[in-house]
Protein backbone atom coordinates (compact mmCIF):
# COMPACT_ATOMS: atom_id res chain seq x y z
CA UNK A 1 0.00 0.00 0.00
CA UNK A 2 1.20 3.52 -0.92
CA UNK A 3 1.53 6.16 1.78
CA UNK A 4 -0.98 8.98 1.31
CA UNK A 5 0.35 12.46 0.57
CA UNK A 6 -0.80 15.48 2.61
CA UNK A 7 -0.90 16.80 6.14
CA UNK A 8 -2.59 15.34 9.12
CA UNK A 9 -5.12 17.31 11.15
CA UNK A 10 -2.66 17.49 14.06
CA UNK A 11 0.06 19.02 11.83
CA UNK A 12 -2.33 21.65 10.46
CA UNK A 13 -3.57 22.52 13.96
CA UNK A 14 0.02 22.90 15.25
CA UNK A 15 0.92 25.18 12.33
CA UNK A 16 -2.14 27.38 12.92
CA UNK A 17 -1.36 27.55 16.65
CA UNK A 18 2.28 28.56 16.02
CA UNK A 19 1.24 31.19 13.47
CA UNK A 20 -1.34 32.54 15.95
CA UNK A 21 1.25 32.90 18.72
CA UNK A 22 3.79 34.57 16.39
CA UNK A 23 1.10 36.88 14.98
CA UNK A 24 -0.10 37.79 18.48
CA UNK A 25 3.42 38.80 19.49
CA UNK A 26 4.10 40.74 16.28
CA UNK A 27 1.37 43.37 16.73
CA UNK A 28 2.57 44.75 20.11
CA UNK A 29 6.16 44.62 18.88
CA UNK A 30 5.22 46.59 15.77
CA UNK A 31 3.38 49.15 17.93
CA UNK A 32 6.44 49.55 20.18
CA UNK A 33 8.74 49.98 17.19
CA UNK A 34 6.42 52.62 15.69
CA UNK A 35 6.26 54.50 19.00
CA UNK A 36 10.06 54.35 19.39
CA UNK A 37 10.58 55.60 15.84
CA UNK A 38 8.21 58.55 16.31
CA UNK A 39 9.81 59.53 19.64
CA UNK A 40 13.29 59.32 18.15
CA UNK A 41 12.23 61.37 15.13
CA UNK A 42 10.63 64.00 17.40
CA UNK A 43 13.73 64.15 19.62
CA UNK A 44 16.04 64.57 16.61
CA UNK A 45 13.84 67.32 15.12
CA UNK A 46 13.72 69.15 18.47
CA UNK A 47 17.49 68.90 18.93
CA UNK A 48 18.14 70.18 15.41
CA UNK A 49 15.75 73.14 15.77
CA UNK A 50 16.82 74.10 19.29
CA UNK A 51 20.54 73.80 18.66
CA UNK A 52 20.22 75.92 15.55
CA UNK A 53 18.18 78.51 17.45
CA UNK A 54 20.62 78.55 20.38
CA UNK A 55 23.52 78.98 17.97
CA UNK A 56 21.88 82.02 16.36
CA UNK A 57 20.96 83.53 19.75
CA UNK A 58 24.50 82.95 21.01
CA UNK A 59 26.07 84.51 17.91
CA UNK A 60 23.94 87.66 18.03
CA UNK A 61 24.01 88.05 21.84
CA UNK A 62 27.82 88.09 21.78
CA UNK A 63 27.61 91.14 19.50
CA UNK A 64 25.20 93.03 21.79
CA UNK A 65 26.02 96.24 23.60
CA UNK A 66 25.55 95.16 27.22
CA UNK A 67 24.05 98.50 28.25
CA UNK A 68 21.18 98.04 25.74
CA UNK A 69 20.04 94.53 26.77
CA UNK A 70 16.41 94.42 27.95
CA UNK A 71 14.74 91.24 29.17
CA UNK A 72 10.95 91.30 29.25
CA UNK A 73 8.00 89.46 27.67
CA UNK A 74 5.52 89.87 24.85
CA UNK A 75 1.98 90.51 26.13
CA UNK A 76 0.37 87.21 27.15
CA UNK A 77 3.68 85.29 27.06
CA UNK A 78 5.74 83.79 29.91
CA UNK A 79 8.00 86.12 31.92
CA UNK A 80 11.55 86.74 30.65
CA UNK A 81 10.70 85.23 27.25
CA UNK A 82 12.01 88.16 25.18
CA UNK A 83 15.41 89.77 24.93
CA UNK A 84 16.07 92.94 22.95
CA UNK A 85 19.41 94.65 22.38
CA UNK A 86 21.35 96.85 20.01
CA UNK A 87 24.14 95.12 18.13
CA UNK A 88 27.56 96.71 17.73
CA UNK A 89 26.83 96.85 13.99
CA UNK A 90 23.82 99.05 14.74
CA UNK A 91 20.58 97.11 14.23
CA UNK A 92 18.17 96.35 17.06
CA UNK A 93 17.84 92.57 17.55
CA UNK A 94 15.09 90.81 19.46
CA UNK A 95 14.40 87.15 20.24
CA UNK A 96 10.96 86.34 21.60
CA UNK A 97 8.36 83.66 22.17
CA UNK A 98 4.91 83.94 20.65
CA UNK A 99 2.77 80.90 21.40
CA UNK A 100 4.78 77.84 20.49
CA UNK A 101 7.06 79.71 18.09
CA UNK A 102 10.44 81.40 18.58
CA UNK A 103 11.04 84.51 16.50
CA UNK A 104 14.03 86.69 15.74
CA UNK A 105 13.47 90.30 14.76
CA UNK A 106 16.31 92.39 13.32
CA UNK A 107 15.74 95.86 11.91
CA UNK A 108 12.04 95.14 11.44
CA UNK A 109 12.59 91.83 9.60
CA UNK A 110 11.01 88.91 11.50
CA UNK A 111 12.24 85.33 11.10
CA UNK A 112 10.73 82.24 12.73
CA UNK A 113 13.48 80.07 14.26
CA UNK A 114 11.36 77.14 15.52
CA UNK A 115 7.73 76.18 15.93
CA UNK A 116 8.26 73.51 18.60
CA UNK A 117 8.87 75.91 21.48
CA UNK A 118 7.33 75.20 24.86
CA UNK A 119 9.24 77.83 26.84
CA UNK A 120 12.26 80.12 26.54
CA UNK A 121 13.84 82.11 29.33
CA UNK A 122 16.51 84.81 29.27
CA UNK A 123 18.10 85.65 32.63
CA UNK A 124 21.23 87.13 34.14
CA UNK A 125 22.84 84.25 36.07
CA UNK A 126 24.83 86.72 38.18
CA UNK A 127 23.44 89.98 39.45
CA UNK A 128 26.90 91.61 39.55
CA UNK A 129 27.77 90.97 35.87
CA UNK A 130 25.47 92.20 33.09
CA UNK A 131 27.78 90.77 30.42
CA UNK A 132 26.63 87.21 31.20
CA UNK A 133 23.31 86.08 29.78
CA UNK A 134 21.74 82.66 30.27
CA UNK A 135 19.29 81.19 27.76
CA UNK A 136 17.14 78.14 28.53
CA UNK A 137 14.87 76.55 25.94
CA UNK A 138 12.32 73.79 26.38
CA UNK A 139 10.85 72.44 23.16
CA UNK A 140 8.29 69.73 22.53
CA UNK A 141 6.87 67.87 19.57
CA UNK A 142 3.94 65.52 19.05
CA UNK A 143 4.85 61.84 18.93
CA UNK A 144 2.22 59.10 18.91
CA UNK A 145 -1.39 58.82 20.04
CA UNK A 146 -1.49 62.35 21.39
CA UNK A 147 1.80 62.03 23.30
CA UNK A 148 4.50 64.69 23.26
CA UNK A 149 8.26 64.53 23.52
CA UNK A 150 9.78 67.41 25.49
CA UNK A 151 13.46 68.28 25.61
CA UNK A 152 15.25 71.03 27.49
CA UNK A 153 18.47 72.47 26.14
CA UNK A 154 20.22 75.52 27.47
CA UNK A 155 23.23 77.74 27.06
CA UNK A 156 24.81 78.91 30.24
CA UNK A 157 26.79 82.12 30.45
CA UNK A 158 26.67 83.65 26.98
CA UNK A 159 29.33 86.32 27.21
CA UNK A 160 28.21 89.68 25.83
CA UNK A 161 31.45 91.00 24.38
CA UNK A 162 30.69 94.72 24.29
Amino acid sequence: MKPKKGYTLVEVMMTVAILGVVGGMAVPLLMQMTNFWRQTTARNAIQRDVRGSLDIINRFARQAKSSTVVIDAEPGQPPASRVTFTSVQGPVVSFYQSGNKLYMSMSGKVTMLTENLAYISFIYPRSDDITLLSVAITAQSATYRGGKKALQLSIQKVRIMN
